[in-house]
Formats: C-alpha cells, sequence, structure tokens
C-alpha cells in the first residue's frame, strides 16, 4: 500500500498523462485501498492547486496548521467557512441556529475583519456557506450562498438559500459593519424533509448541491441538485441524483468544491474524505469515487469545512466560543 502510495504523488508531480493509483478511503480498515485514474485534464494542473492536495491526502502526508484563534464575540456557532474570492486571504464564516441574519469575514489567522447584515433575510438553522459563479447583476462578482437547510425534526416543508453579490472588504479596517441585500431561493425535496448541513456550488456548472445528513446511521447520505441560475424568488423541486456511501455511523456537517472544480471534500465530525472528481462530470459523480482521507485537527464540535481560493489547501472549524482556525495543506 505504502509503495502505491508513493507511486501516486511522483507521478501526480511529474504530470502523468494516464496513471491508476491507490488512495487511502475512509474505511476504518487500515488494509482497505482505492484507485483513481487521472484524466488528461487533471494532469494539466497536477503539479500545483487541488491536485496537489489529492495527492498528499492519498499519501497520508497532509499537515494541520493552526491558523489562529477566532476571538470575536459574536462567532460563537461557526458553522460554515468558504474562501473569498473577491478579498485575497479572507475566509467568510456563519452562525449556527440561534444568530441573527449576518455572516462574517475574518483573516488567516482568525481576526474579525467585516461583519455583513443581509437585510431581509431570515437565520433558522443555517448550515453552511459557498461561493459560486456570478449571477445576474453580479455578473463579474462571484456570489455568497447561505444555506438554511437545517431541520433536525426533519418538518420543514421549505428549505432557503440566500445568495449575495460577494461584498468588498478592506482587510485594513477591522470589524467594520456593513448591509447586503440578495435573493431569496426556496427549495423543496421531491420525496418530503430531510436535514442538512452541506452545501456546495459547482464553479464548473454553477449547480447547487445539497447532501443530506444521515440521522439513520445506516452509512449513506443523499445527494440533491438545484439548476444554475435561478431567479430571484423562485420555488425550485430538487432532482435527486447521488447517494454517497459513507462509514457506517457517519454524519456529514459541511462540504466545498475546489475552485478549479477537481475536488470533492466532504466532512463529518470526525472525518474529512477528499473525492476526485471525473472529468467532465457532474459533481455527484465524484460521490462513485474512491475517496482519500483528509487531514482534520480534533474539534470540539466541527461542522465547517472549505477549501482556500487556488485549492491548494482547506480550512476547517468549530462550533463553540473562540474556536481555532485550521488550516490543511500538503507537507
Amino acid at each position: 500500500m505504502q509503495n502505491r502510495r508513493v507511486a501516486h504523488v511522483f507521478a501526480v508531480l511529474a504530470i502523468a498523462a494516464t496513471l491508476t493509483v491507490g488512495c487511502s478511503s475512509t474505511s476504518t480498515d487500515p488494509t482497505s485501498s482505492a484507485t483513481t485514474e487521472l484524466s488528461d485534464s487533471d494532469t494539466a494542473v497536477a503539479a500545483t492547486g487541488s491536485a496537489a492536495l489529492l495527492a498528499a491526502a492519498c499519501a497520508g502526508s497532509l499537515t494541520v496548521a493552526d491558523g489562529g484563534t477566532v476571538t470575536a464575540p459574536d462567532i460563537t456557532e461557526a458553522s460554515g467557512i468558504a474562501a473569498s474570492r473577491r478579498n485575497p486571504g479572507v475566509w467568510w464564516v456563519h452562525n449556527d441556529s440561534g444568530d441573527t441574519a449576518r455572516f462574517f469575514a475574518v483573516s488567516a489567522t482568525g481576526e474579525l475583519l467585516a461583519t455583513e447584515v443581509l437585510d431581509g433575510a431570515t437565520a433558522v438553522d443555517w448550515e453552511d456557506i459557498a461561493v459560486g459563479p456570478p449571477v445576474g447583476e453580479g455578473a463579474g462578482v462571484q456570489s455568497v450562498y447561505l444555506a438554511d437547510i437545517g431541520d433536525n425534526s426533519r418538518t420543514h416543508t421549505e428549505s432557503h438559500i440566500y445568495r449575495v453579490v460577494e461584498p468588498a472588504v478592506d482587510a485594513t479596517s477591522r470589524a467594520t459593519t456593513g448591509h447586503v441585500t440578495g435573493d431569496t431561493l426556496t427549495f423543496t425535496y421531491p420525496d418530503g424533509p430531510h436535514d442538512a448541513e452541506d452545501f456546495m456550488v459547482d464553479p464548473v456548472s454553477g449547480d447547487l448541491i445539497i447532501v443530506t445528513k444521515d440521522w439513520s446511521l445506516a452509512g449513506h447520505s443523499e445527494v440533491y441538485r438545484a439548476p444554475p441560475g435561478l431567479a430571484a424568488g423562485s420555488t425550485t423541486v430538487l432532482e435527486h441524483v447521488a447517494t454517497v456511501e459513507l462509514r457506517i455511523g457517519a454524519l456529514t456537517t459541511g462540504g466545498d468544491v475546489s475552485s478549479d472544480g477537481h475536488v470533492v471534500a466532504l466532512r463529518s465530525y470526525k472525518e474529512v474524505s477528499l473525492y476526485p472528481r471525473p472529468d467532465g462530470q457532474p459533481v455527484w459523480a465524484a460521490f462513485a469515487q474512491k475517496p482519500c482521507a483528509g487531514a482534520w485537527r480534533d474539534e470540539k464540535q466541527g461542522e465547517a469545512i472549505g477549501f482556500a481560493a487556488d485549492g491548494s489547501s482547506y480550512a476547517t472549524i468549530s462550533e463553540g466560543s473562540q474556536p481555532g482556525l485550521h488550516l490543511v495543506g500538503p507537507s
């Protein structure tokens, strides 16, 4: 197994055209293995970015660094994290249920840079945040999506996602407060209510993806899709597109897609999985591949994960007061 992992790393860094490699899966069996085939488009970026991150995960050579502590007193239940595209080095985070409709910009060292109040929105159970391609009047500037998709009791007839033009952040002015407005997108499931904490936007197609939380503990979560470019105020019936097979008892709490679209991350309270996305296939096709196990720092209630803007690393953060911002990348 170790020889195959080493071969994987050297082949990726050499930008080989196509090869089969061994990856560590999320299985609790340490002898289990999987194969991942790199396409021609994958090898074009294999030396850097998300491909190098995936190679390091498959080789077991990721490291976790402490970026800093988020000391802002208003950030007490960080449930989602996403890297800004408009503001280099900035991460967007938000609280879980119990807060008002707002989200925060923090630096890579955990310093609060800005609070953005989302006027006209409610925050019932915000669970994840994502940055995606521009939509409508925001053409040229990325969109930030805030997913009010939590439903522990599975009784909500609707879920809502708020879409706003990504705000500009002045990193030289600390702890500013601004107000933004956005679009409300309403969703229903085709098979009844679900609890979900994982929302992501495909940077390639613009598809909106929700992965449910498996309270049955049976070892799988369901994947639903909404099309890109939805109009403000629209109501959409989600399309069921896949099932993710997980470790028995795993509860998915967050996810993201790398900015180049090549790698998809899922996390639970006690693990991170990185999935290679087949070339030319939709995001959910990644979940039919065997993932490699990502590194993670044990967190009090870790629910959030987000790739860095260049895809070369990812960040995790936990709920609770003064959470640590953890940055994970190749050794």
